[in-house]
């Protein structure tokens, strides 16, 4: 079970704007397979980036595999809820 948000680090929510960016790029973008180096330049950041995609993939709302990036099913089907 996650963890209380008012419970997270000041880290973690300062995080906030840019787990939204990575994420929202990636769903965008999908079924296309981008890339950390893709992300880089579509969203920018460097350490607030990769923290990021490493925070929305311990939670399960993308699936990385080498250098590639993808949204999960559950952060692709709640996308789909919030898009109606």
């Amino acid at each position: 079970m996650q963890a209380n948000p008012s419970q997270r680090s000041a880290d973690e929510r300062e995080d906030k704007p840019t787990q939204r960016a990575v994420l929202g790029m990636v769903l965008h973008e999908f079924p296309a397979q981008l890339t950390r180096d893709d992300l880089k330049y579509k969203v920018g950041g460097g350490d607030e980036r990769e923290l990021a995609i490493r925070n929305l993939s311990i939670v399960g709302l993308l699936w990385c595999e080498g250098d590639y990036v993808l949204p999960t099913l559950a952060a692709r089907h709640f996308d789909w809820l919030e898009s109606s």
